[in-house]
């Protein structure tokens, strides 16, 4: 018979703040951890049994009852499922502990919608094995990066403000900033706002601020990197030697240039069109990650399409939505591919927000002193030099 060993100690500074500050279990709570067997032997949805008993366990020393439920249901393009088996156990639950990588709370209408018609709390876990939950990146305090994503929205609140945008790869792109509002068939939350005024979604580590909406968009836009979601379905990987090249009038893609992976994600818009129309072709949102220090190393991830969901939330990764079609009765599922830079200058107005790939809101005295709470803990990296 196996010994069971005790939780790391750098894994249980992540846990405990993901369950007290997250999650925010409590005595008496119905907590559900989801996973998918394909996980532990190489599948996409990256997940090990040391990570969901670890969480599992600090959950119940909260006083809550935790079930745990492991599905096997591989995904197809255009077709992707809402279990009824985890519909009817997110039903009964107060918190879900979601460690899928497919089930997601932007893509899948049902899903999203199903969370809300339920009460439940859906706390998207990205640390998802062992080496992930003692990773810097995981131990950073919740309450920190929460507090970044809200102070960054301070210069992207003026309706009609004028930005400009460049990047050392070839991107300039310049428009109007325009206010937030809510669209159906597309997921978003208001500007600053903590995640319990906005909704019953969390991920945790906490990742993206929310969607940056734009009119009269010109220039280039050069990209190399996306999110794997889509990435995936489309047959190519989320991170290619040569740019992706997109020219953008008026707000709309007007002219594709670049390798294979450009002339398969022009293919793949052109598929979307059939099932949500021209807006596949609006060029109107991007938003960024807010995480200092939202980097692993392959080590400790070895998973190609989840280190890129990790990058993609580091505090240095603007991206832009390829496109701004919304789900719809016929295809409930929201377009959400991305185009990711990392070395972005940001203006808006006279408000430098990014320079050269630095979230300069890591400087303003509201960060910092929450940072100063937390010596003993990974915080802010400073300026480069």
């Amino acid at each position: 018979m196996a010994i069971q060993v005790g939780i790391p100690q750098a894994a249980m500074i992540s846990l405990t703040d993901m369950v007290d500050n997250c999650a925010e279990i409590k005595p008496g709570m119905e907590a559900l951890i989801l996973a998918h067997k394909d996980g532990l032997y190489g599948g996409i949805n990256l997940v090990d049994e040391e990570a969901v008993a670890w969480t599992a366990s600090v959950v119940r020393s909260r006083g809550a009852n935790c079930s745990i439920l492991w599905i096997d249901d591989p995904q197809k393009t255009h077709q992707w499922r809402y279990p009824p088996v985890v519909k009817g156990a997110v039903s009964g639950s107060d918190v879900l502990l979601n460690f899928s990588s497919e089930l997601t709370n932007e893509e899948i209408s049902e899903f999203r919608m199903h969370m809300r018609e339920a009460n439940t709390w859906n706390i998207r876990i990205f640390a998802v094995t062992a080496p992930l939950l003692m990773s810097e990146w995981a131990q950073t305090p919740y309450e920190l990066v929460s507090k970044i994503r809200q102070v960054s929205s301070k210069p992207l609140m003026k309706d009609n403000s004028k930005f400009v945008m460049t990047d050392p790869n070839g991107t300039y792109l310049e428009g109007y900033l325009i206010k937030p509002v809510k669209r159906e068939g597309i997921p978003g939350v208001q500007y600053g706002k903590p995640r319990k005024e906005t909704g019953r979604y969390a991920p945790w580590p906490e990742w993206l601020h929310t969607q940056v909406r734009c009119k009269d968009v010109n220039g280039i836009f050069r990209f190399n990197c996306m999110l794997g979601w889509w990435a995936n379905h489309m047959g190519i990987p989320p991170e290619w030697e040569t740019p992706i090249t997109i020219e953008v009038k008026d707000g709309r893609m007007v002219k594709f240039s670049g390798g294979p992976e450009a002339a398969a994600l022009k293919r793949f818009l052109h598929e979307l069109e059939g099932k949500v129309g021209e807006g596949i072709w609006l060029f109107d949102t991007f938003h960024f990650g807010i995480h200092p220090n939202a980097k692993v190393t392959e080590y400790q991830c070895p998973h190609t399409l989840h280190r890129r969901l990790i990058n993609h939330s580091h505090s240095s990764n603007l991206h832009w939505h390829i496109g701004s079609a919304p789900a719809n009765e016929k295809y409930p599922y929201w377009p959400h591919i991305t185009g990711d830079i990392r070395n972005t200058t940001l203006k808006v107005e006279d408000t430098l927000v990014y320079d050269n790939g630095y979230l300069c809101c890591l400087d303003d005295p509201e960060v910092l002193a929450v940072a100063a709470k937390y010596p003993d803990r990974p915080g802010l990296p400073g300026r480069p030099e």
